[in-house]
């Protein structure tokens, strides 16, 4: 009984740290490297360009979406529980509601990818 509320209760932080940060959990990197441009971002759909200098991670984070990304230059390594997976141009990655992950560029090259968070279909 202690050991199912202690999960519960461990559950339910990291729910409301989730919702705190407004759907995005993510852990600071070092050095950084990683820009950002918001291209579009309206009820259903936010759209964003992610250039990665070589070297340069995501961190770990959590998106409360459903989101996918599209490869455009450079090569994308992509971690999640399942492992590790190399994504080039052309490929697109998809990451279903609340699935942990870290996008990381492992080259010598810039990634560019445009990532869809995906916030409401109808």
């Amino acid at each position: 009984m202690r050991a199912r509320q202690g999960r519960l209760l461990a559950a339910g932080a990291i729910a409301l740290t989730i919702l705190l940060a407004d759907g995005r959990l993510v852990a600071d990197t070092p050095g950084g490297g990683v820009a950002e441009r918001v291209a579009l971002d309206n009820e259903t759909v936010k759209i964003t360009v992610v250039t990665m200098a070589p070297g340069s991670s995501t961190g770990i984070h959590i998106n409360a979406e459903p989101e996918m990304a599209i490869v455009v230059e450079g090569e994308l390594s992509m971690v999640t529980r399942h492992g590790k997976q190399m994504y080039k141009p052309g490929m697109v990655v998809w990451l279903p509601p609340m699935t942990g992950h870290e996008a990381r560029n492992e080259s010598k090259r810039p990634v560019k990818l445009h990532a869809i968070g995906l916030k409401r279909c109808e």
